[in-house]
């Protein structure tokens, strides 16, 4: 077999003037299992290395740093029989990543170990990471390939493979557009020869029009989306292709508050809801919500909620 390794974002080279960009970092975790579509690895880290490049180009920079990780460390054999390099999972277990995209194989190749990476992938999703899976089994649970034609088993695996490169792509362009609105994608799709008119369809079928109220829609359900992140308001300001002025006039005149006063109570919902179903400390409460310390969080939620978060805690805990 042969090795190859997949593209990383950490590759790029840094734009001119890059020092005085403002950065926003999303770490992203491709997790490879035995038998993985390798094109459909591969367009996924493509996809974001372009968006990263062009985003240099604009008032912010974003930067996808791609960790590829399997269920051991050393090489993952896809489906072409080539080999890829790869991290073991549980060296980044405490790890926090806005996104994961599982690349899974034939249902044959998922051992033990396997299972214990879908584990900590579930993990992740429960914790509000943006889990996508990748590619499907070939059908080997519903009859034996040994009783169907060699054109029938082609025929199903280019099905499968077509499936996961689908998936792969729209995950990916979707994963733009919510961080970085409805252009980029476009402007990212356009430059992938293997995006077709189907997918994108498919990807920008609920693109909303043009007017300053469907924008405020736009941007307010883009502050709901990633209030668990530290995003500003000049962030949806972006993804709503509308200048600060412009959106926080329209904003205040659509839903009766400012930008920052949505977030915020997006965010202490979140608060709430952290509060009453763990028993995390404040300061990682404070963390997962998107505020920058349990300070910062005391201070909002005794402003807003009339109590402390420890307080709220006990409270809504002898309600139940």
């Amino acid at each position: 077999m042969m090795s190859t390794r997949l593209p990383q974002t950490s590759d790029l080279k840094e734009p001119e003037g890059s020092d005085v960009i403002p950065r926003r970092v999303r770490r992203v975790a491709i997790a490879l299992f035995d038998g993985f579509d390798l094109l459909s690895a591969s367009v996924i880290a493509n996809t974001l290395e372009i968006a990263s490049e062009l985003s240099g180009r604009g008032p912010i920079q974003w930067l996808y740093h791609i960790a590829t990780l399997s269920d051991h460390d050393g090489y993952v054999a896809s489906s072409a029989a080539l080999l890829v390099g790869t991290e073991a999972f549980d060296a980044h277990a405490e790890d926090e990543f806005d996104a994961i995209f599982a690349l899974i194989g034939d249902d044959r190749h998922i051992d033990a170990r396997s299972v214990t990476l879908l584990a900590w992938i579930h993990r992740a999703r429960s914790k509000a990471a943006d889990v996508r899976f990748v590619g499907a089994p070939l059908p080997g649970r519903e009859c034996n390939e040994d009783d169907m034609s060699a054109a029938a088993v082609r025929a199903s695996e280019r099905k499968t493979k077509s499936q996961s490169l689908n998936d792969a792509l729209t995950g990916a362009l979707k994963l733009i557009r919510r961080d970085m609105g409805d252009g980029m994608a476009r402007r990212v799709a356009e430059r992938l020869s293997v995006c077709s008119r189907d997918m994108l369809n498919a990807i920008f079928e609920d693109v909303v029009g043009s007017t300053p109220a469907e924008k405020v829609r736009v941007a307010a359900h883009w502050l709901q989306d990633n209030c668990r992140r530290p995003v500003t308001i000049e962030d949806a300001a972006q993804v709503a292709a509308m200048s600060e002025r412009s959106l926080l006039r329209h904003f205040r005149s659509e839903l009766g508050m400012t930008p920052s006063d949505y977030l915020m109570h997006a965010r202490l919902q979140l608060v709430c809801n952290l509060l009453v179903e763990t028993d995390l400390p404040v300061d990682k409460v404070a963390k997962r919500a998107g505020l920058t310390s349990g300070d910062h969080l005391a201070r909002s939620f005794r402003r807003h909620m009339k109590t402390s978060p420890t307080e709220y805690r006990a409270q809504r805990r002898m309600q139940c």
